[in-house]
């Protein structure tokens, strides 16, 4: 068990920061989700639609906020490097959403919120190809490293969520069933882990992640 813990240490220096993170990201996902249903009933002077995509959009973007506070492990909040990156996360998970307006061909609410089919942004395998593309283009546009870590941790964070109402779509695939509130919050915190390992890995940060995996793994 000591190299295990060991790792785990190397990855998540501040577990007690961790864990209030993750907190809050559950909070969030079943407050969120609370409210919506709430503001499902209502109609708000006719406009209960343009409040519901507010709402919405405003839980993804905190939840893309929190899981890259864990990625970076965000303990250091004069960093204002860290708090640019996950406003740059933020803006990508609200980002997701503007394919409906795409689709639908329009900035009108209604059209946009009653399309037949789900539109491109929110095709899951679409994430896997735009990482891959930044990996393989990184070599000519550095930047692109560190992007393609962030539009991984947005853009899924926002499917996760979003499969607790529709489920995933993985094209060639089709569609997974819809996701038990449960199961969307637990991948997503498993979301932060994962994308924090890769983060680690890729920028060599964590004390030298592959250095003491190496030298743990070798005991």
């Amino acid at each position: 068990m000591e190299p295990i813990k060991d790792i785990v240490n190397i990855i998540f220096p501040s577990p007690t920061l961790i864990l209030c993170i993750w907190s809050l990201i559950v909070v969030t996902c079943i407050c969120g989700d609370y409210l919506l249903l709430l503001v499902s009933d209502t109609d708000w002077l006719g406009n209960g639609h343009i409040v519901r995509s507010v709402i919405d959009s405003s839980i993804h973007a905190i939840v893309s906020v929190l899981v890259w506070a864990v990625v970076e492990n965000f303990e250091h909040l004069n960093d204002f490097r860290k708090w640019q990156n996950c406003a740059c996360c933020a803006v990508l998970a609200v980002a997701v959403d503007t394919d409906h307006f795409l689709a639908a061909g329009s900035l009108d609410f209604r059209k946009a919120l009653n399309l037949t089919k789900r539109p491109c942004f929110h095709n899951t395998s679409l994430i896997l190809a735009v990482v891959a593309l930044c990996l393989i283009m990184r070599q000519y546009i550095p930047a692109l490293k560190m992007f393609s870590v962030m539009f991984l941790s947005s853009w899924l964070s926002h499917h996760l969520r979003d499969a607790g109402h529709r489920g995933l779509w993985v094209f060639p695939f089709g569609h997974t069933p819809v996701f038990p509130s449960y199961l969307y919050i637990a991948l997503t915190l498993l979301l932060t882990v994962l994308v924090r390992i890769i983060y680690c890995v890729a920028f060599n940060t964590g004390f030298h992640l592959n250095t003491h995996l190496f030298e743990i793994l070798n005991v």
